[in-house]
């Protein structure tokens, strides 16, 4: 409640003392002075107006919001919302989820995993192991999952399974760099601090064999690798449209070609049958007749490429002349020219 208290009060100046209605967006970026704050003190605050002053002192303290601007920077640069569990403990998410799909049970990683996702109460929110990052509402909840399930499965083995364990402390310390700004990189504010063991006493006791500490990735590095990775994608979808395009533009040239070919051949056609009526109307204009196509020799018989019977089979293989060859058109005297 204290977190949106000065955006409230803001707000409430805005319409009461201004007559002006502001969103939450504009209010978070309007600072008033002290005596407009103590114009507007909330009812929840009315009896106990020294904490109300309190809390003025701090919204009004330049140090103080210099630290506010720099963590809203912060905060801006996530993709998207933190979570979807509103008000509710990540333990009563987890609940109202499994009252929500027929009494599933609902593990602490796999609850923190899906609010994350959306509301408790959807029936459309569960948590597959395959969803990729634009199942999030934050990309990088993706990533974190991924790098706790790989060193999970590197510590406990391959069989090691988020849908029914529970979350390892010192795993999550190894992954996520310790306890970075005094936050747990998966499911702060829920974990046993007094159980799970500091970065130091983990590095101490740590063997060679075991997963390595790696270090947390920074807001500025998550941003650059996802704009590094969606630039990427839009050079490859870049890639895949001009290779679709230099292929319909080959397909094209194809086709053209194609028509152009069937366009030679029916002209070549049409220019052959001109020039055999042609012929054929010269031979019946200088009363000549067509030669007839004589019939091919029966079977059976003898050509004169052939040979007889009686000759032997290395003469059968001797080179026959063209006069002397069959052909089925007869010799006859060329037609007077034109």
């Amino acid at each position: 409640m204290h977190y949106e208290a000065r955006v409230q009060a803001v707000r409430t100046y805005y319409a009461k003392k201004l007559g002006r209605k502001i969103e939450k967006k504009e209010a978070r970026t309007i600072w008033l002075a002290t005596e407009q704050y103590m114009q507007v003190i909330p009812w929840w605050c009315a009896s106990h107006r020294d904490c109300w002053e309190y809390f003025v002192s701090r919204w009004c303290d330049p140090e103080w919001q210099k630290t506010h601007e720099v963590c809203r920077q912060r905060r801006l640069k996530m993709p998207g919302p933190a979570h979807h569990q509103g008000n509710r403990t990540l333990d009563k998410y987890a609940a109202r989820w499994s009252q929500a799909h027929q009494g599933r049970p609902c593990p602490p990683l796999m609850a923190w995993a899906m609010a994350h996702k959306g509301k408790a109460s959807s029936i459309e929110v569960d948590y597959n192991p395959e969803d990729g990052p634009e199942a999030y509402s934050n990309p990088a909840v993706h990533t974190r999952l991924s790098q706790y399930t790989e060193m999970a499965r590197e510590k406990h083995g391959p069989e090691w399974d988020l849908n029914i364990e529970d979350l390892d402390g010192e795993i999550i310390i190894k992954v996520g760099g310790g306890k970075k700004h005094g936050r747990y990189w998966i499911r702060d504010n829920t974990l046993d601090t007094a159980s799970t063991s500091t970065l130091s006493d983990i590095r101490a006791r740590s063997s060679i064999a075991a997963p390595p500490i790696r270090p947390r990735p920074s807001a500025a590095q998550i941003q650059f690798d996802q704009a590094q990775a969606q630039l990427r994608e839009e050079m490859e979808a870049k890639l895949q449209a001009q290779e679709a395009k230099y292929q319909a533009q080959l397909q094209e040239q194809q086709a053209r070609y194609d028509a152009r070919l069937q366009e030679q051949h029916a002209r070549m056609q049409e220019d052959l049958q001109r020039q055999m009526q042609m012929m054929f109307h010269q031979w019946h204009s200088g009363g000549m007749q067509p030669p007839p196509l004589p019939l091919p020799p029966p079977v059976g018989t003898s050509s004169p490429s052939q040979g007889t019977p009686n000759i032997s089979a290395g003469s059968n293989n001797q080179l026959v002349s063209p006069p002397n060859a069959w052909s089925p058109f007869h010799l006859y005297p060329r037609p007077p020219p034109i």
